[in-house]
């Protein structure tokens, strides 16, 4: 219970932060032009866009989509009662969006999925047989508002407040064995976006990023045929790291494209 005031606790903090932030950027909103700027949201009025020359001015009330990073997904915890503290879990990349309502705030919103199932089948001289392999199901929804507090040419420092849910589930491939998986996560991070606007798409940005992160882990194995349950709950504060821009040459990074 505990655990959940501090996390009700936090998520009433960064609510508070952003409504504040989004009274702060009104401000500046209607000291702008209002201009139609590539693809706006379904149903939304015209973005208020900032009068500005570097590349995040050009994609005030354009809609990016693209990688927002990897996440891992807890599906349950591990079944054996001699390493009970084992964590099952799977990875699945964040895939979203972000919209700048204006120069300085933003919403982004995004969906990490993993499914898995399979079979075998063996037929040799020796052996036949066939079954069904493990299975799991796991889904992330991640949410943030991005504030953007300085923009010089392609370069735009923010911070981000965030939060993400994950849902897990699996089963072994007897049957016997099933798992179950929550998390909850709520923090910030503070980093920079770079955009292309040097080779002439500014429409192109990678993303690199450090921050805190608080989180709550609920998980659980149950197996029929030992009728053992292994349960855990677990809480974190943990420092974290974000795709670094100059991994586009050697990994996956958190990048968006602006229509």
């Amino acid at each position: 219970m505990s655990n959940l005031k501090k996390c009700a606790g936090i998520l009433a903090g960064l609510a508070s932060f952003g409504v504040t932030s989004v009274a702060f950027a009104q401000v500046q909103a209607d000291a702008n032009a209002n201009t139609n700027v590539g693809m706006t949201l379904p149903g939304a009025a015209p973005a208020a866009t900032a009068t500005g020359a570097s590349d995040h001015d050009q994609v005030v009330g354009r809609l990016a989509v693209g990688y927002l990073g990897r996440r891992t997904i807890p599906v349950g915890a591990g079944a054996s009662t001699t390493n009970f503290d084992s964590v099952l879990d799977v990875e699945a990349p964040v895939i979203g969006v972000r919209y700048w309502i204006d120069s300085m705030l933003g919403i982004d919103a995004g969906l990490g999925l993993s499914l898995n199932s399979g079979s075998w089948e063996v037929d040799t001289p020796a052996a036949d047989g066939d079954g069904d392999l493990d299975s799991s199901t796991a889904f992330l929804l991640h949410v943030g508002v991005p504030l953007s507090l300085a923009a010089y040419d392609h370069f735009s420092f923010q911070v981000v407040p965030e939060a993400n849910v994950g849902l897990g589930s699996g089963s072994a491939a007897d049957g016997d064995v099933s798992y179950n998986g929550f998390q909850l996560d709520v923090g910030a991070r503070a980093g920079a976006e770079i955009q292309f606007g040097f080779m002439g798409i500014p429409q192109l940005s990678l993303q690199g990023s450090v921050g805190l992160l608080f989180g709550i882990q609920s998980l659980k194995a149950e197996d029929d045929n030992a009728d053992t349950t292994v349960t855990q709950n677990r809480t974190f504060l943990t420092t974290t790291v974000g795709d670094n821009p100059w991994n586009i040459f050697t990994s996956n990074v958190a990048a968006l494209y602006y229509f």
